[in-house]
């Protein structure tokens, strides 16, 4: 193997073999794996630093003087030293050692030395992970630079429709979720009566947070929500980490939702769980699809539901209450208080599902704030209200130890009957906050899509409905998926969420804080106060909630564990998708599939897309100078060639040197001649042509203007242009939304002096765009 070949194929290897290394160390840091796939890990990782070495090798032929060399070189020096390997086997080694004190040594001493040896354990973890650290360092080189529209693609499609009315009673519906029907009795639990001060410190709190979403909605109304506000403050990679976090977040807050309403439902029956809330998940997701018009209607209404059925039990609790309930009111150590915050600051989430529908809402900047900061404040009225009625009728104790709270207060207010009544009332209202983030959360994404952070096609909006389709397909299975592997463990996913939750609310906060100073100029409709201060203090107050939280409850420092891998997992996630849509790395998979796409064009689908690209050229003259861009295996050349078409040549470029290889061996003609190329180039030789035939270049290269103008450039007055771009679901071609827009596509080839046609053929799972026409 030559030099050149060695060294192109080490260079493509090493980004995503980081990838897979970070996927793999986030795994072997937060999980307990099996002693032997952790020895695959090491294997892999010493697979890792062999081809740095020997990337380094090459450099030093590039770089052959000693200090240069290693001022340029000496991260990837350290990379190549496998600190790592050293710490094989010392964990077995030292809990070996801390098993055997157990059997010789007694009393305290046994007990320290076992601790001890489970520390080291967890020590040798941080090490190994920190020893691999220069070695992601070299993915940085794929971090992208943020590139801020002002106009995302999806305000060009979606229109404001949305009121102040209706986005409040949505928002309302949105935030509300499980919390306010479950946490009432998690308050009693863990601070008794005096957890009414809980509700009033957390409430106070979120008001605070949602006049900081309100200011920031304000500023970029727009269906990204969160991710669009991370975006402006921090750039390209921390938003894409926020928004992952926020639609993990928002999956496991619909599977949690989802399992809450059946437990009240069905609290003896957990068998009929999983099919009636696929056939829920199900349900919304067609109304998603539909569009926001019928979706409107339906979150309306469950909005209506929901308020009849919180202030139905609020008001007769209020005026049967017994004062003697709260007798005596502090019955736990205070700092209780402030722990109870944290398991019911659930009860507020969800500003970013209600943010996630800017887009279509009349005059945003304006209505968005006051939703929010109105919503919110009618939620703390209620939800203090509600907790206050509920321990009025029944005794805290007691209260607390329900598992589905409000059904208890309405039998005891309302008798069997009535229980039952608010039961369903209950059951209804809590689907219609799974309804809410159902018809919301894939806005967010479908807007990480658009900026080509996901696969392009979730961000296509149907052209009927405008809602965003093809992210609501991805979401329903996404969510049947969390539902069985959820089903059963309210509490569990309660307490993952929690963390998630306030990572992202303090990413949202501090961005207020970073674009106060980094875009002082930008309007904002509605500024809240303290706006420098207030976001830092209250993101110092959450994280002293997170602290309690893993100081005061079982096991919270392995869901903290699970929560924090799930964000972490965002990293490997991003450099894979930026590494995906690099041209390197596209004519990569081309390679790959050069061989499989020798005998896949025989089929009578790829041979009709052919038959109709030639047909699109018209009549070919003896003469003719023909040039195939593109065409899987030169195609095209050998469908003209086996037609017996006259022609005078044919150049055929390619990307890929797999491709040309195979067309090499196939090609025997003397008029054929093989052009290597960067994927969306021509070469620099390449004379004017009479016919010139397109494969589905126009769906990658990164400028579209540009490459038509390339394009028209080669043919010649009088010449015919023939492209076609064929897209399946396994394609996701980044420019696929562009080309639904024909008109633009058409004016771009008419600009340089090409009057084309276009044809589009649409199925369930492909699509073919034709574009054909003759230069003036």
């Amino acid at each position: 193997m030559s030099r050149n070949k060695l060294d192109h194929i080490v260079q493509l290897f090493i980004p995503p073999s980081l990838v897979v290394l970070m996927f793999l160390t986030i795994l072997e840091l937060f999980y307990e794996l099996s002693v032997f796939t952790k020895f695959v890990i090491d294997i892999f990782d010493l697979y890792v630093i062999i081809i740095f070495a020997i990337d380094l090798y090459y450099r030093w032929q590039d770089t052959p003087y000693f200090w240069l060399y290693l001022k340029k070189h000496w991260l990837d020096i350290i990379a190549t030293i496998p600190f790592n390997l050293i710490f094989i086997g010392v964990e077995g080694l030292a809990l070996i050692q801390g098993l055997r004190g157990i059997r010789n040594i007694k009393g305290l001493i046994l007990a320290i030395r076992t601790t001890k040896s489970l520390r080291f354990v967890r020590f040798i973890k941080v090490i190994r992970f920190s020893s691999r650290l220069p070695r992601f360092l070299r993915a940085r080189e794929h971090l992208k630079e943020t590139k801020i529209r002002k106009v995302q693609p999806h305000e060009k499609e979606m229109k404001g429709t949305l009121s102040f009315k209706v986005i409040l009673l949505i928002t309302i519906n949105s935030i509300m979720g499980t919390g306010i029907y479950f946490l009432t009795a998690a308050g009693a639990k863990y601070s008794g009566p005096a957890s009414l001060i809980s509700w009033g410190i957390l409430s106070l709190i979120s008001i605070y947070i949602a006049m900081c979403f309100s200011e920031l909605a304000s500023m970029f109304p727009k269906a990204g929500g969160v991710y669009e506000f991370a975006k402006q403050a921090y750039g390209r990679f921390f938003s894409f980490i926020v928004g992952w976090a926020t639609s993990i977040a928002g999956s496991v807050t619909i599977a949690m939702l989802l399992l809450g309403s059946l437990q009240y439902l069905l609290p003896n029956n957990p068998q009929y769980y999983i099919p009636v809330a696929f056939l829920l998940i199900i349900v919304f997701n067609l109304v998603a699809y539909r569009g926001l018009k019928t979706s409107t209607f339906m979150l309306v209404t469950f909005a209506i539901f929901t308020l009849v059925t919180v202030i139905g039990l609020i008001f007769p609790g209020l005026l049967n209450l017994n004062p003697q309930n709260f007798q005596p009111f502090f019955v736990f150590p205070s700092f209780t208080i402030i722990l109870t915050i944290f398991f019911i600051a659930e009860t507020f989430f969800g500003w970013e599902s209600a943010v996630f529908l800017s887009a279509e809402t009349k005059n945003p900047t304006k209505v968005m704030p006051k939703a929010l900061i109105y919503g919110t404040i009618i939620i703390a009225v209620l939800a203090f209200a509600l907790a206050l009625s509920a321990m009025g009728i029944i005794p805290w104790q007691e209260y607390a130890q329900s598992n589905a709270p409000l059904r208890d207060l309405s039998n005891a207010l309302f008798g069997n009957t009535g229980g039952i009544v608010f039961t369903a009332l209950i059951f209804i209202s809590i689907i219609g906050a799974v309804a809410c983030w159902v018809v919301s959360a894939p806005r967010l994404l479908m807007s990480i899509a658009e900026d080509k952070l996901f696969f392009v096609q979730f961000s296509k909006i149907h052209p009927k409905y405008k809602s965003p389709y093809v992210s609501i397909g991805f979401q329903s299975i996404l969510l049947m998926i969390l539902v069985w592997i959820g089903s059963g463990s309210y509490e569990t996913l309660l307490h993952i969420l929690l963390p998630l939750i306030i990572f992202v609310y303090s990413a949202v906060l501090l961005s207020l804080v970073v674009l106060r100073f980094k875009k002082p100029q930008i309007l904002r409709p509605y500024k809240v106060i303290f706006g420098k201060v207030g976001p830092l203090i209250t993101i110092l107050f959450m994280g002293f909630l997170l602290v309690m939280f893993l100081l005061e409850t079982k096991s919270s420092l392995s869901l903290l564990k699970v929560s924090l891998s799930l964000v972490l997992f965002g990293v490997p996630a991003y450099f894979f998708i930026e590494i995906f849509y690099e041209a390197n790395y596209i004519t990569l998979r081309r390679d790959i599939f050069a061989k499989l796409r020798k005998h896949w064009h025989k089929m009578p689908h790829h041979r009709s897309i052919y038959s109709t690209l030639i047909k699109h050229s018209g009549l070919i003259r003896n003469n003719a100078i023909i040039l195939d861009h593109n065409s899987p295996v030169g195609i095209i050349g050998h469908y003209l060639l086996k037609r017996k078409i006259p022609f005078s040549k044919l150049l055929v470029v390619n990307s890929s040197n797999e491709e040309i290889s195979l067309i090499k061996k196939r090609t025997r003609s003397k008029r054929v001649f093989l052009h290597k190329s960067k994927p969306g180039q021509f070469a620099n030789n390449l004379s004017q042509v009479d016919v010139l035939y397109s494969y589905n270049v126009l769906g990658y290269v990164k400028m579209m203007d540009n490459y038509v103008r390339d394009i028209c450039s080669k043919l010649k007055t009088g010449g015919t242009l023939s492209l076609v771009v064929y897209n399946h679901w396994f394609n996701v071609m980044p420019n696929t939304p562009e080309l639904e827009k024909i008109d633009k596509i058409k004016k771009m080839f008419l600009d340089n002096k090409v009057d084309v046609k276009s044809y589009h053929h649409k199925s369930f799972w492909k699509e073919e765009f034709y574009f054909y026409g003759t230069k003036k």
